[in-house]
């Protein structure tokens, strides 16, 4: 009987003297995989697990047959079956079933796969969520995951930590890429107390990395039953193991992915398009658009804050109970973005012909002009404090700090809001456009490391506080294409854009230092690094048309959507979340430090590329986060812990990291303006 075949690819199981061979590749051309099936599966009983090979003292099976082979072993009171068949998208359906055949309970099991391509060279592993590449921008210092360059090293996480379950792992042949990845399709295990457990998944360095897709055990940095429970923090776990009664079976759905690699370290995206075919659940309807913006201007109102010329939006809110009691300050940029609060605000305004508002903003953008300039000319604090009537900014190294991120962020606002006012006809004051140039300036001049990057941050004489290479400053890069508009500067289009060109050459060209350290507390990879990338590639490509920056923004859409949930992993009973019906599908998680969901992602900006380019896969990510990001906006007075309606926790803990099954009622203002920004953008786009 001959090999499996579909489309170019081709599989099979077949006997050899010493056993059974799993063999895949293309069909008529190289060979990926052809290793003993037993090298490739493990079965450790006992504490901790061990990932060793299968051992079949009594021999192998197979069946080959028109569409499907099978093998199997018994290995000690288990038996193993393996089955091999092709589904209409030309991937490789591995199942793998594990059953009891003794007349007792067999406990501390720890089975699966490992699969071993020996020593690859040149390569890159993507697991969704937690590594890139093995996170090379990642603090040495910080508890993170990571891989390691060494055997022994390795991470295995569960399934349900993993926006999408799976794994893609790229490398050279010669002068040929390939790529592997390897999907589980998760099976909730609950226990008769209703609680979840779910398979796990990760990597361990041997020659090379190995893929383990494994029954639930975990491993941290090579060591066995540690899980990561929160940022930089580790504990020992007894949790995962599996216990099989006489007969019964455990069975794990994998899907086996392969091919040619045209772009070097771009083979994640075929993870990505594989997950969008694969995991076809609806996400939540969540909120109508309408609803959403009446709720969220709800909680914006709460935050509005003046006394005679000191005016702004506070970070936190002032009702008791209604998030987390802190002195009174606006925060521009990152955790706060007033400036995008006074967005909204004049938006709702216009739309809503209430002058209150469009005031309101007005307001707030002139106490942030007229007080927040730093000794150097073009360079602004981070924040006020109303009670000690100070500007401040960040620290780093004891020493105060103005984030290049939340700075560009908060000039990316004002151009926003200049624009906004333009298109109504409101008067926009020329010290507005001044303190733009005068940013402009700032940047175009000593603001840039030796690469013609940003740093993370600037001292307050408008030195780089760091020479660390990172994603942070790409929201300047975005603030100065945006200016270039406002300021009808073709000038600083062209130089804004050679920064453009300088980030893409440093992460997107071949993602061997994928986007990292824009999230401020996690020194790490991180979504919002790689979100800033795609909105600058958006905004260059609504000003030039260029095919090119479509092509930019494809591949740093799908960097993104590997954060980004393509199932709802199943909650325990007694949880909040499962009593809310809870659907994480369509919520993004944070970074490779952080791995909760957050409602930080530019849905906006996403289903406008799509929309625009005629890209439908976009259109519908964007729109599902969209109404997933909803889900736990408080509906209503003391819902989801708030007793004023709007209001909505910055973390959902869909995973072992913190508080699994709940949420928090940690509500920076960011939380407002980012999805409300977001909903406001949508509407005019109807």
């Amino acid at each position: 009987m001959p090999a499996l075949t579909s489309g170019p690819r081709q599989a099979s199981l077949r006997r050899t003297p010493d056993g059974v061979v799993l063999e895949f590749g293309q069909v008529d051309g190289p060979v990926y995989l052809e290793r003993p099936l037993g090298d490739l599966l493990t079965c450790s009983a006992g504490r901790p697990w061990q990932p060793s090979p299968l051992t079949c003292p009594d021999g192998w099976w197979i069946s080959r047959r028109p569409g499907e082979h099978r093998a199997g072993c018994r290995t000690g009171p288990l038996a193993v079956e393996v089955r091999l068949a092709f589904d209409d998208g030309d991937r490789l359906n591995l199942e793998l079933c594990w059953r009891n055949t003794s007349k007792r309970r067999v406990a501390d099991l720890a089975v699966g796969l490992l699969l071993d391509l020996g020593r690859v060279k040149d390569s890159q592993l993507t697991i969704p969520g937690v590594i890139y590449n093995d996170n090379p921008s990642a603090d040495p210092a910080r508890a993170v995951p990571r891989i390691g360059p060494t055997p022994g090293g390795g991470f295995v996480a569960e399934e349900d930590r993993l926006p999408i379950p799976g794994a893609n792992l790229e490398w050279r042949e010669g002068r040929e890429r390939r790529w592997l990845s390897v999907i589980s399709r998760p099976q909730a295990r609950r226990s008769g107390d209703g609680q979840v457990r779910y398979g796990s998944l990760g990597a361990i360095r041997q020659d090379g990395p190995v893929i383990a897709a494994l029954s639930g055990v975990l491993m941290f940095d090579g060591k066995q039953d540690v899980r990561y429970v929160s940022k930089a923090e580790t504990e020992a776990t007894d949790d995962g193991y599996l216990t099989l009664r006489p007969g019964e079976v455990y069975t794990q759905h994998l899907v086996l992915d392969w091919g040619r690699q045209e772009l070097r370290g771009h083979a994640f995206r075929h993870l990505v398009e594989s997950a969008r075919t694969l995991f076809t659940a609806a996400g939540s309807p969540g909120l109508a658009l309408v609803e959403l913006i009446t709720l969220k201007t709800v909680a914006l109102d709460n935050r509005w804050y003046q006394s005679g010329t000191v005016a702004g939006y506070t970070k936190f809110s002032d009702i008791p109970g209604n998030g987390p009691r802190k002195s009174r300050h606006f925060m521009y940029g990152w955790t706060g973005q007033a400036l995008k609060l006074a967005w909204c605000d004049a938006q709702v305004g216009f739309n809503t012909r209430d002058r209150l508002r469009i005031d309101r903003c007005r307001a707030a953008v002139e106490f942030y002009l007229a007080g927040s300039p730093t000794p150097t000319p073009g360079l602004r604090h981070n924040a006020y404090q109303v009670s000690t009537r100070r500007w401040t900014s960040f620290r780093a190294g004891n020493r105060p700090m103005v984030s290049s991120r939340a700075y560009g962020e908060t000039i990316s606002d004002l151009t926003d809001i200049i624009t906004l006012f333009r298109d109504h006809d409101e008067p926009v004051p020329p010290s507005w456009l001044n303190a733009l140039e005068e940013a402009m300036t700032f940047l175009r001049g000593t603001a840039q490391l030796a690469d013609g990057t940003f740093p993370v941050g600037w001292r307050l004489d408008g030195l780089p506080a760091a020479t660390t290479v990172s994603s942070a400053g790409i929201p300047c890069v975005l603030a100065a294409l945006k200016a270039s508009s406002v300021l009808d500067s073709h000038e600083l289009l062209s130089e804004a854009t050679v920064w453009l060109s300088r980030y893409h050459d440093q992460h997107a060209r071949t993602f061997d230092r994928p986007f990292s350290r824009s999230t401020l507390d996690a020194a790490c990879e991180d979504k919002e690094a790689g979100m800033y990338y795609f909105m600058a590639a958006y905004e260059l490509l609504r000003r030039t048309g260029d095919p090119l920056y479509a092509t930019w923004c494809e591949v740093s859409a799908d960097w993104l959507l590997t954060w980004v949930y393509v199932w709802s992993p199943e909650q325990d009973e007694d949880s909040p979340l499962h009593a809310a019906g809870f659907n994480a599908i369509g919520w993004p998680t944070v970074s490779v430090q952080n791995h909760h969901l957050d409602a930080f992602l530019p849905t906006y900006e996403l289903l406008s590329f799509g929309l625009t380019t005629d890209r439908p896969a976009y259109v519908a990510a964007a729109r599902t986060t969209l109404h997933a990001l909803s889900q736990t906006v408080a509906a209503a007075p003391n819902d989801w812990n708030f007793p004023l309606p709007g209001e909505q926790g910055e973390a959902v803990f869909q995973t072992h990291w913190q508080r699994r099954g709940h949420t928090n009622t940690w509500n920076p203002s960011w939380v407002i303006a980012v999805p409300l920004a977001n909903a406001l953008r949508i509407q005019a786009l109807r």
